[in-house]
């Protein structure tokens, strides 16, 4: 009797498998196609563990068993049911039959197979300047165009700031109270700057974050590039915020040297 009871559940456990494997191969879109994968094959796979156990007769098997039956039954339709919520999102194609879909005003949804953009994320070097805002403005109609992420970056020169030139031994005490204004000028122009940026990046609706970075501005921003990337700066400014004045040709200034063009905005 144990004999024909586990041939039973053998066979019927492969066939419900074949079956979900037909389902796969056959059904018209990734969702019924998932559907058998999931619950034929979280049946068939049992069917056949309780055929092994009940050949077997041991406690242990029966344990074994047990636990891979429950950890089917706990982790199949999580992972059935995030799959077909990433496959929603993402734009996979329904079946032409369908009649409703219950997850039009509730979830996005994309286009399956369209081209992505070239351009994946919009990185602005915020600088205090005549023509920061307007730099902003090109900056987010740029992201908004290409549908991309925009990334504000606030930088401070910090090595510059500090260059405060030869000083005596009386000098010191002076020099590193004058390096340590102007880093505190320049962080609060920064942060002036941020201000405006997160405000505008508010109003576009896009996806957008924003930091603040000391250090030598063509090495930070050489960190940023990357493929997909579009690296902008403001015309007229340089990275000292507005403490030294300076009103340069940054592109020239920064001898760029990096992976992706550097994109000149404000004028």
């Amino acid at each position: 009797m144990t004999i024909w009871l586990a041939s039973l559940l053998l066979v019927s456990g492969a066939l419900v498998c074949l079956l979900a494997s037909t389902g796969v191969l056959r059904l018209q879109d990734f969702f019924m196609r998932m559907h058998a994968a999931t619950k034929a094959g979280v049946v068939g796979s049992g069917l056949v563990l309780l055929g092994v156990a009940v050949a077997d007769g041991s406690l242990s098997t029966w344990i074994k068993v047990g636990l891979a039956i429950v950890f089917l039954l706990l982790t199949t339709p999580v992972a059935g049911h995030l799959l077909g919520r990433a496959a929603y999102v993402g734009g996979a194609p329904l079946w032409k039959g369908t009649t409703q879909d219950s997850l039009a005003k509730v979830l996005p949804r994309g286009r399956f197979g369209a081209e992505r953009s070239p351009v994946q994320r919009v990185v602005l070097a915020l600088t205090e300047g005549p023509q920061v805002d307007r730099a902003m403005d090109q900056a987010v109609e740029l992201a908004r165009q290409h549908g991309a992420e925009l990334c504000g970056v606030a930088i401070i020169d910090a090595p510059r700031l500090a260059h405060v030139g030869p000083v005596s031994a009386w000098g010191i005490t002076y020099a590193q109270r004058m390096r340590d204004r102007r880093l505190m000028q320049a962080r609060q122009t920064a942060a002036d700057v941020i201000q405006r940026f997160e405000q505008k990046a508010l109003q576009s609706g896009l996806t957008w974050s924003v930091r603040l970075e000391e250090g030598r501005p063509r090495r930070l921003l050489q960190g940023m590039a990357a493929a997909g990337t579009v690296i902008a700066v403001a015309s007229e400014a340089w990275f000292d915020q507005g403490v030294l004045e300076l009103r340069v040709d940054v592109v020239q200034r920064l001898r760029w040297r990096g992976p992706v063009p550097l994109k000149l905005l404000g004028d």
